[in-house]
């Protein structure tokens, strides 16, 4: 009776005790309580032990392959968060540079939108401009690009050149069509960007065809007069070799 008893509270032991602890301590105190020269007892303490030790192995194996998994969600979790860091700030630097370039080409004064619009202007206020394109009263000029064979890819935006001069400065070569009713003419100038914010014409020439070209804006550089040298004067006002008859 005694020793079924023992089987008894083993198996207690095994169902209701998930702690290691706890087992190990309800173990040592039926211990105690059975008698030392019962074998069923002494057998049931082995298995006992044995359930310990190998429940105890099975919970390091647990751990070990827990820390393992950590490691590589970790390791997972610090790529992903890389991965989207760089992405977030490539397309935040692009954005970045789209927006400088639209707003350098529509709001900045040395835009090519806003030397194109200025170049147009003062087209239309010259007078002999006016003259040479015949344009009616209270009519404005048409302005395009470089025309194609096909009609519809008139209106292209307008292409300009941009080099740094031996002053040191942006110059901005451009070239574009004006139209009235009767008359075309071809717009060609030269602009200097002093700065993003200020910008000066060169020269802006009118070219219309049957007629004098026709500077709006004249050549900042002082025109040179040439003449036709005498051909008895020599280099430097002195004939040079032998004296003639």
């Amino acid at each position: 009776m005694r020793s079924f008893l023992g089987i008894r509270a083993y198996h207690n032991v095994f169902r209701t005790h998930a702690s290691q602890k706890e087992a190990a301590k309800t173990l040592i105190l039926l211990r105690k309580n059975l008698n030392a020269n019962n074998v069923y007892g002494i057998r049931f303490m082995n298995v006992g032990m044995r359930f310990n030790s190998t429940k105890s192995s099975s919970s390091q194996s647990q751990k070990s392959s827990q820390t393992k998994s950590s490691f590589f969600n970790r390791l997972s979790r610090a790529i992903t968060f890389s991965a989207s860091s760089i992405l977030v700030l490539g397309a935040a630097g692009l954005a970045c540079i789209v927006i400088y370039l639209v707003i350098a080409e529509i709001a900045f004064p040395s835009g090519d939108t806003q030397t194109f619009n200025r170049a147009v202007k003062l087209v239309e206020d010259d007078p002999v401009a006016a003259k040479l394109l015949r344009v009616e009263e209270g009519t404005r000029l048409k302005a395009y690009g470089e025309t194609g064979s096909d009609k519809w890819t008139r209106n292209r935006p307008i292409s300009s050149v941009r080099r740094v001069g031996l002053d040191g400065k942006e110059h901005v070569l451009m070239r574009f069509h004006v139209e009235s009713k009767t008359k075309h003419g071809v717009v060609q100038l030269e602009a200097i960007d002093d700065s993003y914010f200020k910008q000066e014409f060169s020269y802006i020439a009118l070219d219309v065809p049957g007629e004098d070209r026709h500077f709006v804006v004249g050549p900042k550089v002082p025109e040179k007069r040439f003449r036709i040298k005498d051909p008895n004067t020599g280099f430097l006002g002195v004939k040079w070799g032998p004296k003639k008859d």
